[in-house]
């Protein structure tokens, strides 16, 4: 898959230039749902397509077919209508997108959905990554991903993403559960809807999506979910906190209308079935909070009994941003004397590049183990210093409701053996005397010269 990987995004660079790289998924991917679609009902459309990619009229049959296999949503008018006859590609363009991807040999793979599926995730992933900061509005990079939904192991039931761009937590929670999970999401961006509903349906998900303004547009009143798995914007400021109803179902804290971090999370929570289970990425300022609303917020929920674990992710782990972020895990259901417990990951962070990290699969696989043996109950040390630590809520209540794995774990206890400290500073002094040794006489034959 690799070599179509490589040909496809350096034929996606064709496009340059010609449309905005934010705009390059919305006209690379949907290529992929039409083959996919076309392979699924075993139809004509895809060679249709092939046989009149030199047509200068390609673009016109590509919105035809393209209109037919996506969703009527009643709530928005779909934005792909007449998407590639609007567009600057020309049609040779258009032609080597569609040879290229027609070279992906689907017969001698027999797991064509996963195939495929995968050179979507691909694209998504690279897309985000040449577009930077824009990139992280609808991409959480894949280890994030993966150890939030392995600590939160979803297993039946509803799973509810009120941010859910493309469908990555989504399609990263079927990977746990097999086909016993049905998801619901919310987005804003009419485009990006279309991409999560083609991603689902490439992975074979039962998925609803609908469109609006998860906080001031709350798309499912009613829903009550197993899990809520998110990762919403950071810090967001000016999101209209005014325009929200008094009585608010959702509010059961405060309201900081120049952040809107604990507004997802009061959303997080009001959606949670009685033993509903949340997992979701916060900026590490959330943690701490002093300002008032965010303040007894915060305490509400330690109060309430629900903060189940925090994590703090290594730094650089976002496409474009340097906001340090963490995980926060809530359980709905929790007993009364039941601890939070802290992982400080900090240092579990694998650089890729100057600006980006990654978390490996044996560190996602360790943090995962030590987070379930806990909710398990199993007997382990969690109080490792500088790593975990089990705290009881009134420790934390105590601490200022401040959620900062750092100040439970704390530093990191160095063991020192004396006689290897010893040996060390016997070979330092042996070797320093060596130095003097070799400088003086240095010294001496460059006084000699001088005299002579």
């Amino acid at each position: 898959m690799e070599i179509y990987e490589n040909e496809l995004f350096r034929t996606a660079n064709k496009l340059r230039g010609k449309i905005p790289p934010s705009d390059y998924k919305f006209y690379v991917l949907p290529l992929v749902f039409i083959r996919y679609m076309s392979a699924k009902k075993n139809d004509n459309v895809w060679n249709k397509i092939v046989d009149n990619s030199n047509d200068e009229k390609i673009a016109s049959l590509l919105d035809e077919e393209l209109m037919k296999i996506l969703p009527k949503f009643n709530n928005m008018t779909n934005p792909y209508e007449d998407m590639y006859v609007n567009s600057n590609l020309p049609a040779r363009t258009i032609n080597d997108l569609i040879n290229l991807i027609n070279e992906i040999d689907l017969q001698s793979n027999s797991e064509q959905i996963d195939y495929l599926g995968q050179i979507y995730e691909y694209f998504i992933g690279n897309f985000a990554a040449t577009e930077g900061n824009r990139g992280g509005e609808f991409f959480t990079p894949p280890s994030i991903v993966n150890l939030l939904v392995n600590m939160l192991n979803p297993q039946q039931g509803i799973i509810y993403d009120p941010a859910c761009g493309t469908g990555g937590m989504f399609i990263q929670s079927s990977k746990y559960s097999g086909s016993n999970l049905k998801f619901v999401g919310q987005e804003q961006n009419c485009k990006t809807i279309l991409l999560a509903y083609m991603n689902g349906v490439l992975h074979g998900l039962d998925i609803e999506i609908k469109n609006g303004d998860t906080l001031l547009n709350d798309c499912f009143p009613d829903l009550r979910a197993d899990y809520v798995i998110s990762n919403p914007p950071f810090n967001m400021k000016e999101w209209g906190a005014e325009q929200l109803s008094a009585d608010d179902p959702r509010v059961f804290g405060m309201v900081n209308k120049n952040n809107a971090n604990y507004m997802w999370i009061q959303h997080f929570i009001y959606h949670l079935k009685p033993q509903g289970k949340a997992g979701f990425v916060i900026s590490n300022g959330a943690l701490t909070s002093s300002n008032e609303a965010d303040f007894i917020t915060r305490k509400k929920m330690l109060e309430r009994n629900i903060v189940d674990c925090v994590v703090q992710l290594p730094d650089k782990m976002f496409i474009g941003t340097a906001i340090p972020s963490a995980l926060i895990f809530l359980d709905m259901n929790r007993n009364k004397d039941d601890k939070i417990l802290f992982i400080d990951a900090g240092k579990c962070g694998e650089s890729v590049s100057k600006t980006q990290k990654v978390i490996s699969k044996v560190n996602i696989e360790s943090i995962s183990k030590l987070y379930q043996s806990f909710k398990n109950k199993k007997r382990i040390k969690y109080n490792v210093r500088g790593y975990s630590w089990a705290s009881t809520v009134e420790e934390v209540l105590l601490n200022g409701c401040k959620l900062m794995p750092g100040i439970y774990t704390g530093v990191e206890e160095i063991i020192v053996d004396q006689r290897e400290n010893e040996a060390e500073i016997k070979n330092l002094k042996v070797k320093l005397m060596e130095q003097i040794k070799i400088s003086n006489q240095m010294a001496n034959t460059l006084l000699k010269g001088l005299i002579s």
